[in-house]
């Protein structure tokens, strides 16, 4: 299988201001680090290089080699990406981690979740329901699937998938809590059960009495009266 390799510099300037500054420039900040590292490397990135490395991460390899292309000599290092960082409004990255790996040692990561055979659920009746997207495992980094599978070919309403249900691949482990619940499928429900639900939930109507009222005294009215006409 071809090498993927990205090429990075190592950089001394950290900060917000500065960061903002590499993306207006077409790069990104990013952060390599590991067991074996002494300290964490701040890293800069082509954002281009980088999204095109993404669209060509496939099939059973997920490890990327870094080259430091600013070091006194070019060094490589092997890595996994353990997490993206993206903008909430525009969806861009904003900012990379890199996990450096050893080939012969496992590491633990998330892997994402996918859903299959769920139009066959939705012929059934069902609402596929949704708990997780991504579990964490254990493996070594020439073992990492892209993703897991989940399927719900043969559920239905009432039916549940938890973490040890999956069918993960041969050597990787599972660290996820195994009864921690991924999907569940349930029946739909209709606009009546809806409205009779609301109904239930509305809180009763209760008078508020304000401290000040509490603390009035009914009026004696005749007694008033007789105190009137003494004066």
């Amino acid at each position: 299988m071809e090498k993927l390799v990205l090429k990075v510099k190592v950089r001394d300037k950290v900060g917000k201001g500065y960061a903002r500054k590499l993306r207006r420039e077409g790069y990104l900040p990013a952060i390599l680090y590991g067991p074996h590292l002494k300290k964490n490397l701040s890293l800069e990135v082509n954002t281009k290089d980088l999204r095109s490395l993404i669209h060509s991460l496939s099939g059973q390899e997920k490890v990327i080699t870094l080259k430091l292309t600013n070091q006194a000599t070019e060094r490589e290092r092997e890595v996994i990406i353990k997490d993206i960082q993206s903008s909430l409004l525009k969806g861009e990255i904003q900012h990379v981690d890199f996990y450096e790996v050893t080939r012969g040692e496992k590491i633990t990561t998330l892997i994402p979740l996918i859903l299959v055979g769920e139009e066959r659920v939705v012929k059934k009746g069902g609402v596929v329901e949704r708990f997780v997207r991504e579990i964490e495992v254990e493996c070594f980094p020439k073992d990492i699937p892209p993703h897991i599978e989940v399927d719900l070919t043969s559920l239905n309403v009432g039916d549940l998938v938890r973490t040890k249900d999956l069918n993960l691949p041969a050597g990787v482990k599972l660290i996820t809590n195994p009864e921690e619940m991924v999907v569940s499928v349930v029946s739909p429900v209709s606009e009546r059960e809806l409205e009779k639900l609301e109904e239930e939930k509305a809180p009763e109507e209760v008078e508020v009495v304000s401290k000040e009222k509490k603390a009035e005294k009914p009026v004696d009215e005749e007694k008033l009266s007789s105190e009137k006409r003494k004066g």
